[in-house]
C-alpha cells in the first residue's frame, strides 16, 4: 500500500468507524475539495483498503482484510478425511 495523501489523511481522521457517509457529508469534512477531487480522495482510500462502498454513493471507514489473509482460527485444527467432505448417501444412485 502507498502512503496516503494529506487530503486523504484529513478525511480519514475525521471519519468515524462503521458510519455511512454520503458525498455531501464528506464534502463537509473537506470543504475546500471539489466533488471531483473528493472522488479521487475516496478512490485513493478505497484502493488502500481504508474505506468501503456502502450503497450507491456512500462510503464507510472500515479497514478491509486483504484477500490473502487467513481468518482467525480458534483451537487446534482437526484432521478431516476426504470421505467426510462428500455426502455419498445423497448421490448413491449416481455412482452405480
Amino acid at each position: 500500500m502507498h502512503p496516503l495523501s494529506a487530503d486523504a489523511r484529513v478525511i480519514l481522521d475525521r471519519m468515524e468507524p462503521d458510519r455511512r457517509y454520503e458525498p455531501q457529508a464528506l464534502l463537509a469534512l473537506a470543504p475546500k475539495a471539489s466533488p471531483e477531487h473528493l472522488r479521487e480522495i475516496m478512490h485513493e482510500l478505497w484502493v488502500n483498503r481504508r474505506v468501503e462502498r456502502v450503497g450507491y454513493s456512500g462510503w464507510r471507514r472500515h479497514r478491509s482484510a486483504p484477500a490473502h489473509a487467513a481468518s482467525p482460527v480458534s483451537g487446534q485444527p482437526e484432521a478431516v478425511k476426504p470421505e467426510d467432505l462428500f455426502d455419498h448417501a445423497a448421490f448413491e444412485d449416481f455412482f452405480k
